[in-house]
């Protein structure tokens, strides 16, 4: 979500209560604007109301955030998704909102109005199962803490960072920079790998090797190391690990592991894609020329 600055927040509160209290006001004391065939007393009053009732939603969502920060509860794990929640119950209740008014403008009764929409939305339920799948998904995620905004994961076959937990779609950016976005309903049906839940710092290189290659797995341990010596400052000197994941018929699945110093952004994925580049660099050389 786009960050605004307080300025432009506080601007757009005034000019909120602004509205809401002229809406109000003009609902209070029963005063129409238009006094026009076209445009009915009906009608002003119901524009009046909606607006009522936006401004109220909007202020309401604001409210709540703010007493979320104000309780300390911002320091918890989940507060990026409660925000996320937040938003999409606002745009649930405004999507309400505008059917009702523009069916109101329309002369249909209330009661008419909602015993159609449920029956139209049961049909819609029935009809579109993925919709509503990815709907009741999409709320559940935004006030979970299995991934929140800014979480490295994995999911569906693609890895990434979680950018936006909307209500039918989950947004991530890959390590391509490019926005991968899947349906609600296919991230809650695989599983989900969270990277950022353990150690931060831990950084991990997945790779193949043929295993004729791999003479002793100390031996290749020492020279993956002196492949990234040249961050060696930016990463704990004992924390340097290489794990075999499986042994398949012709290769060697392997991962070699690090941890950094100190946790910052813009050096670890400096870091991570350099290490990537040396470490398959020394692969692609040595499978190259095998032994004799």
């Amino acid at each position: 979500m786009k960050k605004r600055s307080p300025v432009f927040n506080f601007l757009v509160i005034i000019l909120e209560l602004a509205v809401l209290a002229g809406c109000a006001y003009l609902l209070i004391q029963n005063i129409l604007i238009f006094k026009t065939e076209t445009i009915t007393e009906s009608n002003q009053r119901t524009l009046a109301l909606f607006f009522v009732l936006l401004v109220g939603i909007n202020l309401a969502t604001r409210l709540v955030k703010w007493w979320y920060r104000q309780r300390g509860y911002s320091r918890r794990r989940g507060v990026k998704n409660f925000v996320f929640g937040v938003e999409n119950i606002r745009k649930l209740l405004l999507v309400a909102l505008g059917i009702f008014t523009f069916f109101s403008l329309l002369g249909v009764e209330f009661s008419s109005l909602f015993t159609s929409l449920s029956i139209v939305a049961a049909a819609i339920a029935i009809i579109s199962k993925e919709f509503v799948n990815d709907l009741i998904v999409g709320m559940y995620y935004s006030f979970s803490d299995t991934f929140e905004a800014g979480d490295y994961v994995k999911f569906h076959g693609y890895k990434g960072r979680v950018v936006d937990i909307g209500l039918l779609k989950v947004k991530i950016m890959n390590d391509n920079d490019d926005l991968v976005i899947l349906p609600n309903g296919k991230v809650y049906s695989e599983e989900i790998i969270n990277y950022t839940r353990r150690d931060v710092r831990l950084m991990s290189i997945d790779f193949e090797m043929d295993i004729k290659l791999v003479r002793q797995i100390d031996a290749l341990e020492k020279e993956l190391i002196n492949a990234v010596s040249e961050y060696a400052e930016h990463i704990e000197p004992r924390s340097y690990n290489l794990k075999i994941r499986e042994v398949k018929k012709d290769l060697l699945e392997l991962k070699f592991q690090y941890r950094l110093i100190q946790e910052a952004s813009e050096v670890r994925q400096k870091i991570k894609r350099s290490t990537v580049r040396a470490v398959f660099s020394y692969v692609t050389t040595h499978q190259q020329q095998p032994e004799a």
